[in-house]
C-alpha cells in the first residue's frame, strides 16, 4: 500500500512539476517536487527509507529527462539518506525543519548535478546554472512545508490503518 502511494506521488510529482508549474511561475526554473519528496520522506521514514525513496525517485527522473541515467538518483538518494538522520531528533509537526532542510538539500544536490553533469561533458552553462541554485533552494524552502504537510498526513493515515 506505502509503495502504491508513495509512486503516485512521485509520478504526480514529477506531471505536476514539468507541466503546470512550468507553466504557472514566469522563472526559467521551477520547485523540484521530487526532491523535496526525498528529503521529506527520509525527516519522516529514517535515512534507510529515504535512500530508496530517492533511488526510486531520482532513477524514475533520470529515465523520463533523456540525459545521463543514473546522475539524479544518485543525489537524490544521498538527499533522502543524509536527512534520514535528522528523524530521530526532530518534532515531526514543525514545519520549519523541512524548510530549512530542503533549503541545504537544493544547495547540495543542485551542486553536486552540476559538477556531475560537467564531468560527464555536458554542456549546460556552469556559470548560469550556479546562479540559479540559490534562488531554487529559496523556492524549494517555501514549497518544502506544503509536501512535507501531506506526507505526514499519509504516515498517521498509514500507521492508523495498520492497527
Amino acid at each position: 500500500m506505502r509503495l502504491l502511494i508513495l509512486s503516485i506521488w512521485v509520478i504526480l510529482g514529477v506531471v505536476v512539476q514539468s507541466t503546470w508549474l512550468a507553466s504557472l511561475l514566469p522563472m526559467q526554473f521551477t520547485p523540484d517536487l521530487v526532491l523535496i519528496m526525498t528529503i521529506s520522506y527520509g525527516l519522516l521514514r529514517g535515512p534507510n527509507q529515504g535512500l530508496l525513496f530517492g533511488m526510486g525517485a531520482g532513477f524514475f527522473v533520470d529515465l523520463l529527462s533523456g540525459n545521463i541515467i543514473g546522475i539524479r538518483a544518485l543525489s537524490k538518494m544521498i538527499a533522502g539518506f543524509c536527512s534520514g538522520f535528522m528523524e530521530k531528533n526532530i518534532f515531526k509537526d514543525n514545519l520549519l525543519v523541512p524548510a530549512l532542510a530542503v533549503f541545504i538539500g537544493t544547495i547540495v544536490c543542485e551542486t553536486f548535478n552540476l559538477f556531475m553533469f560537467t564531468a560527464f561533458k555536458m554542456n549546460i552553462g556552469i556559470w548560469f546554472k550556479l546562479l540559479e541554485i540559490l534562488p531554487l533552494a529559496c523556492l524549494n524552502a517555501i514549497v518544502a512545508p506544503v509536501i512535507y504537510h501531506f506526507f505526514l498526513r499519509i504516515e498517521r493515515f498509514l500507521a492508523e490503518r495498520a492497527k
